[in-house]
């Protein structure tokens, strides 16, 4: 890579790798030749600071020093169509944690320097939920996240020391 390296995220079963870093650009990686297939702007970024792919390699995402995310359909991506499928920006900070839940339908991404600085993403429609986490709950500056295997609950840590674990009932019998 060109800059410091900042996010990798594995794709294709892990037989490829996406990286993403100072220079602005997204690299792809054939791990099975050990070449950068694609070297391409993460569109509006300076400098990327987060990466993450779905769990079936359908979607990846990035997310920059600005807050703002891009998210990309991989097979378009390596097609040669390099805008994003939709910019999500409703982080005002640098862009943190972001993990698609196992399914690619909902995308968490969060900034810890930004009270309450995490949004989840419903990825069909390209919509972020506006009542979540509702007025009721804190986040405080959230740090880490992640879902469970069937994405039935999403655990949040922030700084203050705290873990959350919230249940999400559309998934609950997964």
């Amino acid at each position: 890579m060109n800059g410091n390296v900042s996010s990798l995220a594995f794709a294709d079963g892990g037989n490829e790798l996406l990286s993403s870093g100072g220079d602005g650009h997204v690299y792809h990686w054939d791990l099975r030749t050990r070449k950068c297939m694609h070297k391409v702007v993460d569109e509006g970024s300076m400098s990327s600071l987060s990466l993450c792919t779905s769990q079936d390699s359908s979607y990846f995402a990035t997310g920059s020093s600005s807050g703002i995310v891009n998210v990309y359909k991989r097979d378009e991506f390596l097609g040669g169509k390099r805008k994003p499928l939709k910019t999500i920006e409703n982080l005002t900070t640098e862009t943190g944690e972001m993990k698609f839940n196992h399914d690619g339908q909902i995308l968490a991404i969060s900034s810890g320097r930004d009270r309450n600085g995490m949004r989840l993403v419903h990825v069909p429609s390209f919509t972020v939920y506006q009542n979540w986490s509702g007025p009721r709950f804190s986040l405080q500056y959230p740090r880490c996240l992640d879902f469970s295997l069937g994405s039935g609950f999403l655990s949040i840590g922030h700084a203050g020391g705290k873990v959350l674990l919230y249940k999400l009932h559309h998934y609950q019998n997964a």
